[in-house]
Order: structure tokens, then C-alpha cells, then sequence
């Protein structure tokens, strides 16, 4: 079985190789920024434009927050959450990401926007996370690649101020899935390097035995973008095809990312996964 530490350094390689395709993207001029959005769009349910920006008015937007919080995202990525919504909310915000390439960018980025001062990210792992308190730490897309669910969640939650919030949002399956469903399911958290990929009931119960007190929630799944099942199909053969023949070659991480991102987006299709925003209270 895969150490944790083995699975961080999987992680981290993953992103790597993910992020020379993103850069290659930044340096065309395809994407604004070089802190890009690691998660997904969402459809705004307010009628406003699709952006991966909708989660984050959505989750500060579900929780009391004081004035100038204190905030971790923990699995920052380049940090595109924090430089959104630091000049919104003012506070300290610090990120926590496996890539020293995602940490660089991000705080360039963060610099060049005049947030150096508020933002910071840094090279580590969620399951040790720079010391708090915090009022807020969140993660998005980002938990789910914990090998370790239930010490995630407590050394999370042991750095939150009293009154403070966690909030979790990511892909969540479903209990009880027939096999076929299951087997889906089996390949996306290959993919996408999530050994485990708790469901809601289970995430609940890991901050509840950390003695968080659950909170809002919302399902998030109606607002992603999903293509037909039929259109996929295709898709997914040809890029399983590829992802076996470069994995014996140790290239097979952007085909894998693809791969896996389809067969979620079968998924969530069909309602086997859903996506859903948790969140939890530390008691004052």
C-alpha cells in the first residue's frame, strides 16, 4: 500500500506536470493570469456569468465571518480563492499547496496585485498546516487527495479560532452504488490521485468526531457543466487507451487528468457523485 508521504510526492508530481501544460496555456495568452483557478466553473445561480469564481461568493457567502479574517486555504493552489477574495474581505489569508511551482506563481501574482502583505502561500501539506488560529480554512478540490480523511480533518480543525469555520467542497459519492457505477467511481480517484473520496455522511462524520458542529451545506451539482454521457463515451476510450501506454513511459499525468475529469463528469451526470459544499463550526 502507498505510504502518505509516497502519495504527497504522487500529488506533487501530478501538479507538476499539469502545470507546464497550464503555463504553456499563460505564455500563449489563452488565460489571463498565472494564477489561474485550479476548480472548476460554476453556472451562478443568480444569472451572472459562469466562472470558477460562483464557489467562492457561495462559500462566504454561507457563513458569519468577522471583520479582517483570519484565513487558510488549505490546497491553495496558485492561490486564485485568496487573491478573489482578500481585497473583498481584507484579513490575513495564507495558502498551503505540494507544488513549490503553485507557491512561486502565486506569490508573484499576489505581489504584483499589491496583496504580498495579505496573501502568502506556502510549501506543505494540509495534513500539517501552519499554525492558526484561523477563523476560516477551507478547502476546495483539495481534500479530497488526502489518504488520511479523519487526521485531515483534525489537524484542521485544531487550528481554528473558537467560532471559527471549515468548509469542504468537493466531488462526494454516493453510498450504496451498484458495480458499474462503483467501477467509475474507482477510475476517477485513480485519475485524479483521491485514495479515498469520502462521501457526504462520512466527511460529516470526521468533522463531527473533531468536534466541529456541522453546519450550512449546499449541493452544488445542478451548477457544474456536464456533457452527455453518449458524447463522452468516445472520449474517455481513446483517452484510456493513451493514459495505458504513457503510464509505462511516466507520462501518462495529463491523459490520467483527463480521464479522470471525463469519467467524474459521467458521474455527476447520473447523480453517483455529487458535488457538494460542507461546512462545520468550531464551538465557542
Amino acid at each position: 500500500m502507498e505510504t502518505a508521504e509516497a502519495h504527497r510526492r504522487d500529488v506533487a508530481r501530478y501538479y507538476r506536470w499539469l502545470d507546464k501544460l497550464e503555463w504553456m496555456r499563460v505564455m500563449r495568452g489563452e488565460t489571463g493570469n498565472a494564477a489561474q483557478p485550479v476548480h472548476r466553473a460554476l453556472r451562478d445561480p443568480d444569472g451572472g456569468e459562469t466562472s470558477p469564481g460562483v464557489v467562492h461568493r457561495l462559500m462566504a457567502g454561507a457563513i458569519p465571518l468577522p471583520a479582517a479574517p483570519r484565513v487558510l486555504d488549505a490546497g491553495c493552489g496558485y492561490g486564485a480563492t485568496m487573491l478573489e477574495l482578500a481585497p473583498k474581505l481584507g484579513g490575513a489569508w495564507t495558502g498551503v499547496t505540494l507544488s513549490d511551482i503553485q507557491v512561486r506563481r502565486g506569490n508573484q501574482e499576489a505581489a504584483a496585485r499589491g496583496l504580498g502583505e495579505a496573501v502568502r502561500l506556502h510549501v506543505g501539506s494540509f495534513d500539517a498546516p501552519p499554525p492558526g488560529p484561523y477563523d476560516w480554512i477551507y478547502g476546495i478540490e483539495s481534500l479530497i487527495h488526502s489518504p488520511t480523511p479523519a487526521a485531515t480533518i483534525a489537524a484542521l480543525a485544531a487550528q481554528l479560532a473558537p467560532g471559527g469555520w471549515l468548509t469542504i467542497v468537493d466531488d462526494m459519492p454516493e453510498e450504496g452504488l451498484p458495480p458499474e457505477a462503483a467501477a467509475r467511481v474507482a477510475t476517477f480517484r485513480r485519475c485524479w490521485r483521491a485514495p479515498v473520496a469520502p462521501s457526504r455522511a462520512v466527511w460529516l462524520a470526521h468533522c463531527t468526531a473533531a468536534g466541529l458542529v456541522p453546519g450550512p451545506e449546499r449541493d452544488l451539482t445542478p451548477l457544474t457543466l456536464n456533457r452527455p454521457a453518449a458524447e463522452l463515451a468516445p472520449r474517455i476510450a481513446a483517452r484510456a487507451r493513451e493514459a495505458r501506454w504513457k503510464r509505462l513511459f511516466g507520462l501518462g499525468y495529463r491523459s490520467e487528468a483527463d480521464l479522470g475529469g471525463m469519467t467524474l463528469e459521467t458521474l455527476l451526470g447520473d447523480g453517483s457523485v455529487r458535488y457538494r459544499m460542507l461546512t462545520a463550526r468550531r464551538p465557542e
